[in-house]
């Protein structure tokens, strides 16, 4: 998919199985100067192998350039499951990344929307969140749920749902359990 963003033309595309070392330098870039850094990027690259995060998909997206293509950004989706709730197809988006000289330029947007779409058309039933509200509401996401995250938060408000199938909010509820990789307190 191409789309333009600002002034930056870009490529969404799905990551290739051996891209952990691009994946892991796009989150360094974009949380470079935070101390969680290394762990995010840690986490993205570990997600990339973990069985338990099946059905997931990732996404890159790249400058589009006459020579090479430039990656820019990177998204996670993983699987979810619902525990105690009915059985719905449920993906956590965790992390998202973009290369901090490009922030603003809409590349996030790009991958999010892009992921959304993906998911929407394979049957994902609903998208859940932990994240800043005044980003993630602009896609749709909401908090006020009933689904509980893993673990208890700091900032309820920043744990979001996302239907992406008509009713599918409506069902939602449980506690999510989330891949293996995500499953560690220090994540939440």
């Amino acid at each position: 998919m191409k789309q333009e963003w600002s002034k930056v033309l870009i490529t969404v595309r799905a990551a290739s199985p051996g891209e952990g070392e691009l994946i892991r330098a796009i989150h360094l870039d974009a949380f470079a100067g935070e101390d969680e850094a290394p762990a995010v990027a840690q986490l993205a690259v570990d997600l990339l192998t973990d069985e338990t995060a099946e059905p997931r998909l990732v996404l890159v997206a790249e400058e589009v350039a006459e020579e090479e293509a430039e990656p820019l950004g990177c998204v996670l989706f993983t699987a979810v499951k619902l525990e105690g709730g009915p059985p719905l197809s449920v993906s956590i988006l965790a992390p998202l990344a973009v290369k901090r000289s490009c922030h603003g330029q809409g590349v996030g947007r790009a991958l999010v929307e892009h992921g959304l779409e993906r998911l929407k058309s394979s049957g994902t039933d609903l998208v859940l969140v932990l994240g800043d509200p005044a980003y993630y509401s602009r896609f749709g996401f909401r908090s006020g749920h009933r689904i509980e995250a893993p673990y208890p938060l700091p900032y309820p408000e920043a744990w979001m749902a996302l239907k992406l199938q008509p009713g599918a909010l409506d069902s939602a509820a449980g506690v999510a359990r989330c891949a293996l990789s995500l499953s560690a307190p220090e994540h939440w």
